[in-house]
Formats: C-alpha cells, structure tokens, sequence
C-alpha cells in the first residue's frame, strides 16, 4: 500500500529478509512449544523463557517487515529497527556504497550530509550491485525532487 507522497520504497533483498524471516519462525514455534507444554509438566521456568522466546521472534520478524527507504518529494524517510528517520533533499549531499556496522560488514546504502554525517541504511547486500544501483537511482530522483524541494524550477 503506498501513502499519497511516496515516489517509491527501496527494501532490502528478498534473501536477507527471507532468511531472517525463517530464522523468526523457528524461534516463533519453539518458543510456543515452551509456553503450551511447559504447564503441562508444571515447569514454569520453560513457560517465561518461552514468552520471551516469543516476544523476540516478534520483534524480528516486525524489524524485518518494516525495513525499508522511502523516496518522497519532501525527502527521504528511512525505517530502520522500528524508528523513522526523515533526511531532506537539502540535506542530502550524495550517495555511496559504505559497509555495514557490525560484525558482518556486508556493502550497504550511505547517505552522506551536507554536515559531514553519513547515515548507514539498511539496504546491504551481498555484492555492491544492489545498493549501487540504489545509489544510482536515488541521484537521478534528487537531481528531480531537491530543486523542487526548495521551491525552484528543474
């Protein structure tokens, strides 16, 4: 479902998000598997491990559905673990391919600023194919939007 001001929505690759998802599910049924059966045996340790087992799956499987980058006339809107994050076209100075925070250092989407901060994104992939091209498309729609942004005619 698209808002009235979206242009388009940038998620991450279907793998990442696909094998996340199954890591959420398995979590999802063991953690059931503890709170149903563990009154059954009177072990009530297994019933609140299992809940929290639960609570987890949940906020993965939420985190990973609502990843994503929007492009909107105004600027873009970057969802990221549950929190939005709004970066004008004026603040934008260009984009790049940077490396993921973390252990695993996957090539991610950067957003640099015109106060010298970059914004990690999460759209990281396995190769820098994907959020180059991202980073291609996002120029082409701020060359489009930013003077528009900022009252002035392309």
């Amino acid at each position: 479902m698209s808002g009235a001001g979206e242009l388009t929505v940038y998620r991450p690759p279907f793998l990442g998000i696909a094998l996340g998802l199954a890591c959420a599910a398995i979590f999802f049924i063991v953690g059931l598997s503890m709170v149903t059966i563990g009154p059954s045996q009177h072990d009530w340790a297994a019933v609140a491990f299992g809940a929290l087992v639960l609570l987890v799956s949940l906020w993965l499987g939420a985190t990973l559905a609502t990843n994503r980058l929007i492009v909107t006339p105004v600027g873009l809107v970057n969802c990221k673990n549950l929190r939005r994050r709004v970066v004008s076209w004026a603040e934008v100075r260009s984009f790049g391919v940077g490396l993921t925070r973390g252990s695993m250092r996957w090539p991610t989407l950067v957003i640099h600023r015109n106060d010298g901060s970059q914004l990690v994104t999460n759209l990281a992939s396995f190769t820098r194919t994907y959020p180059a091209r991202i980073a291609d498309e996002l120029t082409a729609w701020q060359r489009q939007l930013a003077p528009a942004a900022h009252g002035q005619l392309p």
